[in-house]
């Protein structure tokens, strides 16, 4: 796996582009985000990772006009794999919340969610 500041460069990268972007991390029972907008991402994603997260890949969020599309894409260390792709693309049934955690504000230094 890259190092955590690679990811946030490439989660970086791919929001110069879209209105958020934002890098799913799998955990045994649940999924965390990092998202774009975030004052310290590669601090968060490095908390994440060390409570035991996995940085799978990243979602993308278009908008226009009242219209939002979402769509994913694996890390390069997941993007042969089946099973990662189904993961992301199950997560966009909740575009909806997803994007409403991106716009919490982070509270105190480093919050991971």
């Amino acid at each position: 796996m890259r190092k955590t500041s690679d990811l946030v460069d490439e989660m970086r990268a791919e929001a110069k582009s879209a209105w958020l972007v934002a890098i799913a991390v799998g955990f045994k029972t649940e999924t965390k985000f990092v998202f774009s907008s975030r004052r310290y991402p590669v601090e968060e994603l490095d908390q994440l990772v060390k409570n035991g997260g996995s940085p799978i890949g990243l979602l993308r969020f278009d908008k226009e006009n009242r219209t939002v599309q979402g769509s994913y894409r694996p890390f390069q260390e997941y993007e042969n794999e089946e099973w990662a792709k189904q993961y992301l693309a199950g997560l966009l049934e909740n575009t909806g919340e997803i994007i409403e955690l991106g716009k919490e504000p982070a509270h105190g230094f480093p919050r991971a969610y």
